[in-house]
């Protein structure tokens, strides 16, 4: 999720340094940079070593330590940034950079001083305190913080978060869950009061979040992290104000450090059961051969994902009228390495609610959903699309509910409202065909690096070659890079014929709809334009490219597959209404006039859209194709 390298600029922010100095040492060879087109960059494994060298040297003074952790070491949303504690964790966290100190030492300072203006009561305290011998010098160094005590803030998670980065060494990778998304998944709760289960709760930041009238007794949460689990602990202590040692036990007993997906203790049913999983969870062979015997969603030889695991486990660990909430990639609901947890859930359990949330991440493009399954039957499901309006604030902007048959195995995305869909379902209805069989596809040139194979110059022997970015509807821009056809010097390219052929579409690979132009000039492409030659008796490349390129298809497209990619399942599956020889003659005419033009939008762009429609049987005037 993270790029290989930094620029100087970037480089200088992350550290809290001028460029000035970062260019001077990288002229004494202190940092070791390259060059990426006219940029000086310097890769992450150097950034690492520069790091790890300024944690033990005195190179930087301390002041760059708060810049840099700022920007790197705080997990952006997971608190508010008005929180009266940001400010001063960033600070906390600059001094534990500059001393020696034990994690547990720095979250036991603060717990206790949590509990301590909440009243809780020492012996409970000291229970529950992941770290009981607190120095002098703990105290002398934080003695000037005061955190104070904001209602469902997991501030004693954000600072246990922000020092294991720290300590880890690792800047990036990892992403946690903005309490803005958690109280999505709160504020769906029903209202009454059932046995609630956070199966992978970190430090609680799920469970702290729950209405106060919620009863202790029935929340409960299980991570592997022992100190996380201690911090969930602490928060519940807080959050309920406990003071007796009866309610110290419900906590411990209900709190637990086990793991969710192989633990051989005795893990009761819940009502509901909520939380983020984990994404990308790495399993030795060992683990991955033990879990083979107890999870179904586990299918061929590829590694199983940690957060199918987690959703199967969860159907199995309700009750039979419970139900599971949970943050998910939105991968799930569609890519083919997903299909057999979605089988499972099709024969254990009933798809209730999807929430579209796109990309809630700082800086990382996973667009994630919030899945609601329920053991019990339910043949309708509400689906809901939320935008991202600012960094804290994000808003429902469609809702809608449709019958539980417009879901299968193969895909769970419900993109389109009932109104939509009947204008799917009626494209659908003409005679048509589709391009599964009948058709060559060719993955554009793979240099492995661009920088050594393409010039901006067009020397002897070199000829352009196509990005995805000079892509449109009908046409190309003229290249503005250039190669040399020599595949052995490439990483993966396709047989030479097929970027030759007399006739052929390109189309670009990172899109939300389709987007093809047409090539007679056997012109070469890189792997963000491919490449589909079309072989349909009686039907033109240039027919198939006009179609492909209507308003019609970018709507059925949208509402039927999600994707950053255009893949070539989708194409092949895509409906392409079948004609009479003169109409697809006068539209083949009219695409070529276009892409000779190379004019984005024209009046024969219309006269073709209006063409298209009604091949489909369809009349503009009484529909609008809407997002």
């Amino acid at each position: 999720m993270s790029k290989e390298h930094m620029t100087i600029t970037e480089l200088s922010e992350y550290l809290g340094i001028s460029e000035a100095t970062v260019r001077n040492w990288i002229k004494l060879g202190k940092v070791v940079a390259t060059k990426k087109g006219k940029k000086t960059v310097i890769l992450n494994s150097e950034v690492q070593k520069l790091s790890e060298s300024l944690n033990s040297s005195k190179m930087l003074t301390s002041r760059r330590n708060k810049s840099r952790l700022g920007l790197n070491y705080i997990p952006r949303s997971y608190i508010s940034k008005k929180s009266p504690n940001y400010k001063t964790i960033l600070s906390m966290i600059g001094t534990f950079q500059e001393e020696a100190l034990e994690i547990t030492e720095v979250i036991s300072f603060c717990a206790d001083m949590l509990m301590t203006s909440q009243g809780i009561p020492k012996e409970i305290r000291k229970s529950l305190l992941p770290d009981n011998s607190l120095g002098v010098n703990i105290k002398e160094l934080f003695s000037s913080y005061k955190l104070i005590y904001v209602p469902f803030e997991d501030t004693l998670g954000l600072i246990y978060i922000s020092l294991r980065r720290l300590q880890d060494k690792k800047a990036t990778g990892s992403y946690y869950t903005p309490f803005y998304a958690v109280d999505l998944i709160i504020n769906s709760l029903p209202d009454t009061s059932q046995n609630i289960c956070d199966p992978a709760c970190g430090t609680g930041n799920f469970l702290l979040r729950l209405p106060d009238s919620y009863p202790l007794e029935m929340v409960h949460g299980y991570d592997i992290d022992e100190i996380a689990i201690k911090i969930a602990r602490i928060n519940l202590a807080i959050k309920y104000r406990i003071s007796t040692k009866k309610q110290l036990d419900i906590i411990e007993r209900n709190i637990r450090c086990i793991d969710f997906l192989g633990s051989n203790e005795d893990i009761p049913k819940a009502d509901i059961i909520i939380g983020n999983p984990p994404w990308g969870s790495s399993f030795s062979k060992e683990q991955v051969s033990e879990l083979k015997k107890n999870f179904e969603s586990i299918l061929g030889k590829g590694k199983p994902e940690s957060f199918d695991l987690f959703v199967e486990r969860a159907v199995k660990s309700l009750t039979s009228s419970g139900n599971m909430l949970f943050l998910l990639p939105e991968t799930i609901l569609g890519a083919d390495y997903h299909e057999s947890i979605r089988r499972f859930i099709e024969k254990n359990s009933f798809v209730s609610e999807i929430s579209y949330l796109g990309d809630i991440f700082d800086k990382v493009q996973c667009p994630c959903i919030i899945l609601r399954l329920d053991n019990k039957r339910k043949d309708q499901i509400t689906v809901r699309h939320y935008k991202k309006e600012k960094k804290e604030l994000i808003t429902c902007e469609r809702e809608y509910v449709v019958n539980s048959h417009r879901i299968n195995e193969k895909s769970f995305h419900i993109l389109a409202d009932n109104e939509q869909y009947k204008l799917i379902e009626k494209i659908l209805s003409v005679p048509h065909f589709t391009l599964e069989g009948q058709a060559d596809f060719a993955l554009g040139i793979v240099t492995g690096s661009n920088r050594s194979v393409l010039s901006k110059t067009p020397f002897d022997g070199w000829e352009g070659i196509i990005k995805g970015s000079d892509i449109h509807k009908f046409f190309y821009d003229e290249p503005k890079s250039f190669a040399k056809f020599v595949p052995q010097n490439f990483q993966q390219v396709a047989p030479e014929h097929m970027y030759r052929s007399k006739e052929k579409l390109f189309y670009k690979f990172i899109a939300n709809e389709p987007v093809f132009a047409y090539d007679s000039k056997g012109t070469i492409s890189l792997n963000s334009a491919n490449i589909l030659i079309p072989r349909v008796p009686g039907y033109s490349a240039l027919y198939i490219m006009a179609v492909l390129n209507s308003d019609l298809m970018s709507f059925y497209y949208r509402h039927t597959f999600k994707n950053m990619k255009v893949l070539r399942s989708a194409i092949e599956s895509l409906p392409i209404a079948k004609c009479d020889n003169d109409t697809m003659n006068t539209i083949s005419t009219l695409a070529l006039d276009i892409a000779d033009e190379k004019k984005t939008s024209s009046e024969k762009t219309s006269r073709l859209n209006a063409l298209i429609d009604n091949l489909y049987s369809l009349d503009k005037n009484k529909f609008t194709f809407t997002v």
